[in-house]
């Protein structure tokens, strides 16, 4: 009986050696092949993805993108603005002041004064300046031996109350807008000048120092104080050579970039072209009812004009080639390489305008590399 049992449990325990283990093999067999696969699935993309990246940058394959060339004559010229320049009804101290630079109305107050008589100005201002000490000494030779004397300066300083102005001194003068403008302290003097006057006085003098009105200067009466600008119409003088000075001045219509304001051509159309034979030269006066900023304050400006406008699709000069007497470059259609005719519209700073391709037509900048009929992939 007890041989029986014992029999039982080894016959219950007993393990088959082996069985088990061909299942767990095929399984890893099988996890390693398709990992394999994969890695050469990736490798084969990236192959792929960075062949055609180096490929692209080895041909500089660019889009044909939308765009537009001008012709372009640089000049310099005049600024001639309507300018109502208001001067001081009295003598006194600058109090208060509109900001500069805004739009005002009609009898806007503008300019706040105390008035004060000459006499009056200098009791109360500060009979002597305190003598400069050694340090301000030493300051100023380093400044004036670091080239500080030759330095501009852009506006006259108009002289400053350095007194205190009494409590019981109550006498103000409020000056108002004559009428609606842009408001400007810049003054040069040449407010009431026209073109033709500006363009003479140009070739022989320089242009007079501006000024800036400020809080807290001392004026006197009759001095000019501000000017009220119309910013909706204003003209440019400039005088050209004949050439290109004749090709200008057969434009109606151009768009004038100025210095002062790079990133804003604005349009223009010309009111008046004196051709003077004798002087080889020609005189252009534009018209301009556009607001740039900074307009105010500019005086004699230099800018480029911009006409005969074409529009077409720019790509690189280096593109272009000939096949069979016809311009022309080559694309990358689908992989491969096929030549497109073009018309050439214009070539300007190494950029080609042109019509014939369909709009990001991916064209190959560097035709020598390659040959029509090619696979790039």
């Amino acid at each position: 009986m007890s041989r029986r049992r014992a029999t039982d449990r080894e016959r219950q325990f007993t393990v088959i050696p082996g069985e088990g283990k061909p299942e767990r093999r095929g399984k890893a067999f099988v996890f390693y092949l398709i990992l394999a696969l994969v890695l050469v699935l990736v490798l084969q993309t990236g192959y792929h993805w960075v062949s055609a990246q180096v490929l692209a940058q080895r041909l500089q394959v660019v889009a044909a993108e939308p765009g537009y060339m001008d012709s372009s004559i640089e000049l310099e010229g005049y600024i001639v603005r309507e300018e109502k320049v208001v001067y001081s009804p009295c003598s006194g101290v600058v109090l208060e002041m509109h900001p500069d630079g805004e739009r005002v109305s009609s009898g806007t107050p503008l300019v706040t004064l105390a008035v004060m008589s000459p006499a009056e100005i200098a009791s109360l201002s500060e009979s002597e300046a305190e003598p400069e000490g050694w340090w301000d000494e030493v300051i100023g030779f380093f400044h004036h031996w670091l080239g500080g004397e030759a330095e501009e300066e852009t506006e006259e300083s108009l002289p400053l109350f350095s007194g205190e102005i009494p409590p019981w001194h109550s006498e103000r003068e409020v000056v108002p807008a004559p009428e609606a403008g842009l408001l400007s302290y810049h003054l040069d003097g040449w407010e009431n000048l026209n073109g033709e006057t500006m363009l003479a006085l140009g070739r022989s003098e320089a242009l007079p120092e501006p000024s800036r009105l400020v809080k807290g200067a001392v004026v006197k009466a009759g001095q000019p104080l501000f000017k009220i600008v119309d910013n909706w119409h204003w003209n440019y003088h400039a005088v050209l050579p004949l050439d290109p000075g004749r090709t200008a001045a057969a434009q109606e219509t151009v768009h004038i970039t100025f210095d002062f304001a790079p990133d804003k051509p604005v349009r223009a159309e010309l009111q008046d072209a004196q051709l003077d034979a004798a002087a080889g030269e020609v005189r252009l006066h534009y018209l301009l009812e556009h607001q740039l900023p900074g307009f105010e304050a500019a005086r004699r400006a230099q800018a480029v004009i911009s006409f005969q406008r074409q529009k077409g699709l720019i790509i690189p000069a280096a593109a272009l080639l000939t096949q069979d007497g016809q311009a022309g470059v080559y694309l990358n259609s689908g992989g491969t390489v096929i030549f497109a005719p073009v018309t050439v519209l214009r070539l300007q700073d190494e950029k080609a305008l042109v019509e014939g391709l369909e709009p990001y037509a991916m064209v190959i900048s560097a035709p020598e590399l390659v040959r029509e009929g090619q696979r790039l992939n």
